[in-house]
């Protein structure tokens, strides 16, 4: 038998062969760390020393304690693994910093969806808001028109001096009536209301601007004013206009 097998049959002459693999691992390290000729056979078995490791332990009041023998093959035992599978221990670090690198950027990502969202979010509502801004301009403006339209068409034909030669139908159109387009057609409450209220004299003036209205459209005055050339329809839609304008100028005086 050649030496080298005499000397791995030696170290195992007082062992059970029965042994359990962990069993006999502790008993094979604590014999190799006796003798220095054991230790270099086991370090040629393991690819390394095996007698070479620190046999304290942190406890678990954070001091160092002395390891009980199978505390300390266990440890060696790890020790070794690690040692002799450090490229599978470097490939589960590279994936586990992949794996957090990715799970990191997933969250920037998300963090910068959410961010985008909120700023399209934002300018949307901008837009909208200009939008808005926009569209109560134009109508400001068409309603100024549509006000000033209106007080020049009364004031010529308060000014027409032959009303009493016009016919029926000519003139009910000759009437400007208080809404946007100054149509007949358009006549509503809704649209007389909105008229007055969005007239250039409505915020500073509404009791001046009611009061002269409500002697203009009087039925009695519109009687007076058109005679017999002012046919029973519209003299309702008259009415209507006058029953808006007091009913403006009743809720103006509790106001005030």
């Amino acid at each position: 038998m050649d030496p080298d097998n005499r000397w791995r049959e030696s170290l195992f002459d007082g062992f059970d062969r029965n042994l359990d693999s962990d069993t006999a691992f502790r008993e094979s390290l604590f014999d190799a760390l006796a003798d220095d000729e054991g230790a270099a056979y086991w370090e040629g078995v393991y690819g390394q020393p095996i007698h070479n490791y620190e046999n304290t332990k942190t406890g678990p009041q954070g001091e160092l304690e002395r390891m009980t023998d199978d505390e300390y093959a266990e440890y060696v035992r790890g020790k070794m693994w690690e040692k002799t599978h450090a490229h599978i221990i470097e490939e589960r670090e590279a994936r586990e910093r992949a794996r957090k690198k990715e799970k990191e950027n997933e969250e920037r990502l998300r963090k910068e969806g959410g961010r985008l969202e909120e700023e399209r979010e934002a300018f949307n509502r901008r837009v909208q808001e200009s939008l808005k801004r926009g569209e109560e301009r134009k109508k400001t403006k068409e309603m100024s028109a549509a006000w000033a339209r209106y007080l020049a068409q009364w004031e010529h034909l308060m000014k027409n001096k032959n009303l009493s030669q016009e016919t029926a139908a000519t003139v009910t159109g000759l009437i400007p009536w208080p809404v946007a387009s100054g149509k007949l057609r358009d006549v509503s409450k809704d649209e007389i209301e909105y008229f007055f209220k969005r007239g250039s004299g409505w915020k500073d003036g509404r009791t001046a601007l009611l009061k002269a209205e409500r002697v203009r459209w009087h039925p009695d005055k519109m009687q007076q004013r058109f005679g017999q050339h002012i046919d029973t329809d519209t003299m309702k839609s008259v009415t209507a206009v006058f029953q808006v304008i007091d009913r403006l100028w009743d809720e103006n005086r509790c106001q005030t």
